[in-house]
This record gives C-alpha cells, structure tokens and sequence, in this order.
C-alpha cells in the first residue's frame, strides 16, 4: 500500500516550472505565493536557460522543476551548476496524472502544472544520479542495445544461411568452426546473396566489438563500486553481468524505506484494481526500469539451472510456484522482485541471503 511517509510542504519559495523540448521550451513562474509572475517560451540551449534561471534567481532562492526526458542529464547539471541539487526536481513523466489526464494539454499548461506541484511540494520526482553511478549506468544501458543490435545481426545471418540452404555447423555462430564456415561461404559466393552475407558478417563483427568495448567499461567502473561484488557474492542467480546493472538501476538503496518499496519500484508487482470488497489482481504494473526487470527475471533463470546452493533453493522455489501457478513467466517474476526485497535486506541490515525471507523457507515437495 503506497503511504505518504513524510509531511507534504509547500516550497514557499519563487519556482520556475519548464516544459521542454528539443528546439523549444516553455516556462511558467510562480512567485513567492503561488501566483503566476511571467510565462513564456525560450530556446532549448543552454545560454537560454541560463539567462531565464538568472533573472528568476534574483528575487532569492528558486525551485525549478521539469519533465524527464531526452533533455533530462545536460539540463540537470546546468540547473545544479546554478542552483544546487536541492532547489532541482525532475518529475516522473508517467506519474504526473495532471498533466498527462488535463483536458487541455499543451506547453504552456504543462509548465504550470510543474511549478505548481513543485511549489506545492507535491510533484512525483524521478532520481537522477550523477558521477560513477551515472557512469555504470549509461554503460550498462549501452551493452544492453549493444548485445540487442549484435543479436539481430546474428538473426539475420541465419536467414540468409537458411536461403541459400545451408545451416551452421554449430549451435553458436562465434565459435571457431561456426565462424570459419561462414568466412568460407563468403569466400566462395560471388552473388548479391553472397555479398549480403558479408555485409552481415561485418555487421556482427562491428557490434561483438562494442558489446566487448563496453564489458570493458563497465569492469572498470563497477571496480569502483564495491557494492557489485557484494551482490555477485551474496545474491543467487547474480554474476559478473548483472551485479553492475542492479546496482546502476537500483542505487542509492536508501531511497527505499522497506524492501516491499524496492518491490514495486521494479514494477514486478501485480496490479491492484480492488474495490468494495471485490480484489482484481492484474498483471506486473511495469513501472521502473525495463532494464532492471531484465536483470531481476535473468538471475531468476540463473537459479533455475544452479545445482547447489541458494541458487538451487530459489531455483525449487520457482519450480514450486510454476506447478502452482500453472505459468513459468509469473514465477519467475515473482522470484525476481523476492530477490530484489534480498539485496535491500543485505544492505540495510547486512543480512546474508536467507530463504525465509522473503521467499518464505524451502519447499518441502520440491522437484530437484
């Protein structure tokens, strides 16, 4: 049940609320009352905002508040640079039900709504990180395309493979005889199909090059973060790939009050559309990070295949659930979300994985 667990204050200070977008960005400001002082439209630069946040910020302290976005990172650390984290807050887009709901959506009114839930302490923000975590994270997001761009290359050599009637020797294309075959084709056919097969082997050489660039990377800055060995450690069905993506989704942990808080942040959890006493229970909400589900519900598969262990323990919980369930997906979601309600456990009260909490101790009757 989501609560308020702190006391909601207006900022009582002059805010600055900008809707922005790529060439264009409107901005409203509410002065030390609530009132509407100016509005307007600027360009999307940073010699814009600046001056705008320079000739707001000389009446004294200012908020400004805007929308995440593609803009969100190099906006963010101009206002920071300016004001101070403290007086910037970026709003969760999905979560701002008045604008996205208003029956009279457009720039200049949504620049309103973001400086007035932000002047009345009541705008859903979104943490933006900023130095190594930031860093980890865009590493791992980029290895995530990067091994997506290389995966279709590799689907689309198959296809043209399967054309000319071939097939790989090997269940893998990057093995040594699985390459060597196709370097061969490529060799022989002088065709267009031929010269589409080299294209492709390109392809995916150019893609395995920066899916092996960025393991670099990220090797390198999660060396850093202690944290990701801990979690390699400590955690079931976590290794070397996906300890940096859990921290880089997830940290810093202490926003979360309780391990059920970091449970719906992945949203893993069901919806809820209960009324007069009638419960409906829906699908996983899909809030959060898509690639922190990714990571939770691949650590869950990594319990599946583990043979000793905690690894194995979760991995009969899973079974368990799945008979139970009837569908294999549902149990490995909810696996996911219990271990993630582990890792705010290890961090908080340090304690080592336990299988009574949260998945609720060993299945008797498992199949092992």
């Amino acid at each position: 049940m989501k609560k308020i667990n702190r006391p909601v204050t207006k900022v009582n200070t002059p805010v600055l609320g900008l809707d922005v977008h790529e060439k264009m960005t409107a901005y409203a400001h509410l002065d030390r009352v609530g009132d509407e002082a100016d509005c307007g439209r600027i360009a999307s630069t940073r010699e814009a905002v600046t001056e705008l946040v320079q000739a707001t910020k000389g009446e004294g302290v200012v908020h400004v508040a805007f929308e995440a976005g593609g803009s969100t990172w190099w906006l963010f650390d101009l206002l920071v640079a300016l004001l101070g984290r403290e007086y910037v807050h970026v709003a969760h887009a999905k979560k701002v039900s008045a604008i996205s709901n208003s029956s009279e959506k457009n720039d200049d009114n949504d620049a309103w709504w973001l400086a007035y839930l932000t002047y009345e302490g009541r705008l859903p923000e979104c943490y933006i990180p900023t130095g190594t975590l930031r860093d980890l994270r865009m590493a791992t997001r980029q290895r995530f395309e990067a091994v997506k761009m290389h995966t279709r290359a590799v689907v689309r050599l198959r296809a043209l493979l399967r054309q000319m009637g071939r097939k790989l020797p090997t269940v893998k294309l990057e093995t040594v005889s699985g390459w060597n075959y196709v370097i061969s084709l490529c060799a022989e056919l002088d065709t267009v199909l031929g010269q589409a097969l080299r294209r492709c082997l390109r392809t995916v050489e150019f893609h395995r090059e920066a899916v092996d660039d960025w393991e670099s990377t990220i090797e390198e800055v999660a060396a850093e973060m202690p944290e990701v060995a801990v979690l390699r450690r400590e955690i079931p069905g976590v290794g070397k790939q996906l300890a940096p993506v859990l921290v880089a989704e997830i940290w810093p942990i202490e926003r979360f009050a309780t391990p059920k808080a970091l449970g719906r942040f992945t949203g893993m959890t069901p919806k809820d559309r209960s009324s007069a006493g009638n419960h409906r229970k829906g699908n996983m909400t899909r809030e959060g990070s898509r690639h922190l589900r990714w990571a939770l519900t691949q650590a869950a598969m990594g319990c599946l295949r583990s043979r000793s262990g905690s690894g194995l323990a979760v991995g009969n919980w899973i079974r368990t659930k799945q008979k139970r369930m009837g569908a294999k997906a549902k149990a490995r979601v909810a696996a996911g979300r219990k271990l993630s309600e582990s890792i705010w456990r290890l961090f908080h009260y340090g304690e080592c994985f336990d299988m009574a909490r949260p998945f609720g101790g060993i299945p008797d009757h498992a199949n092992v």
